[in-house]
């Protein structure tokens, strides 16, 4: 019994200390579609493809639809 709490210690320690960067284990589709948009949004804007008006405008947009999609999903979790 007292190696298999021994055993059991030691690869929960390793374990844990071996996931570096966990959050590149855990992603959010919707965030990160959402996010690569975004990016590309502000790179258009930044390279002088749209002005800053267009930018705000497309960028409200993009931010309204994020939050319709984790509204939904937030309310399916609830159900």
């Amino acid at each position: 019994m007292k190696k298999f709490i021994l055993i059991s210690a030691v690869l929960a320690f390793f374990g844990c200390s071996y996931i570096e960067n966990p959050e590149k284990l855990i992603k959010d589709p919707h965030f990160t579609q959402y996010q690569e948009r975004k990016d590309s949004l502000e790179s258009r804007y930044l390279s002088k493809e749209i002005n800053y008006s267009d930018y705000i405008q497309q960028k409200e947009a993009l931010d309204r639809e994020y939050e319709q999609e984790v509204n939904y999903r937030n309310e399916k979790i609830r159900e």
